[in-house]
């Protein structure tokens, strides 16, 4: 991991970030901060990796589900504050959709068109959601009509990315540390993942079975 020319904007998404310390950035380049072995600068790119690594993570591991066909949403509750950045990554994947991310606490909503990004910080998700179906006229019929179909996509969906997730973990492998590196627990909690703890190796079929 390299620090990049922009540093400063994940500093800026850290929970400990202020004022004063994005201040002792003043003149630091992003190679400065890299080859740098003085204890501040060491500190800094720490900071700027903790970031670019939760936000590598939870790009990866959230899981999007549909309400009605204009809004995909997902359960997400990070450390630091990049609940607006990751929304507008899958506002710009999804053109057209309103994307919703949050916890019971906030939530960030993102809506990407025409090269324009509109974005929005509010209350916790399921609120957030229930303004939505009431701003969007998603009504009891509406959802009734294709609640069936939608709920059976949704799951197959959910399925298959537990499944996808559950198949990863296997104490035996020799890179288990890499495993845990990658998908660290904390990690899968913040996206409201639960891996099953196997105690052997499965197939894909093993599991969609249980």
């Amino acid at each position: 991991m390299r620090v990049p020319d922009d540093y400063c904007r994940y500093l800026v998404m850290h929970a400990k970030s202020s004022e004063r310390l994005l201040a002792r950035t003043e003149g630091l380049t992003a190679l400065d901060l890299e080859v740098s072995t003085s204890p501040e600068a060491m500190s800094l790119r720490r900071m700027v990796y903790a970031v670019m690594s939760e936000v590598h993570r939870m790009k990866a591991f959230v899981r999007l589900r549909p309400l009605g066909d204009r809004v995909l949403w997902g359960y997400m509750k990070p450390r630091h504050r990049i609940g607006e950045h990751t929304s507008e990554h899958f506002a710009r994947r999804n053109p057209g959709t309103i994307i919703v991310l949050g916890n019971g606490a906030e939530s960030w909503t993102a809506f990407f068109r025409q090269d324009r990004m509109m974005r929005i910080h509010g209350a916790g998700l399921n609120e957030t959601l229930d303004r939505l179906k009431s701003a969007l006229k998603i009504s009891e019929e509406e959802k009734g009509a294709d609640a069936e179909g939608a709920r059976a996509n949704a799951q197959y969906i959910d399925d298959i990315w537990q499944t996808y997730y559950d198949s990863q973990y296997c104490p035996e492998r020799k890179n288990l540390q890499a495993f845990r590196q990658r998908m660290p627990a904390r990690d899968q909690e913040a996206a409201g993942l639960q891996l099953m703890q196997k105690k052997r190796e499965m197939t894909l079929e093993d599991f969609r079975q249980q």
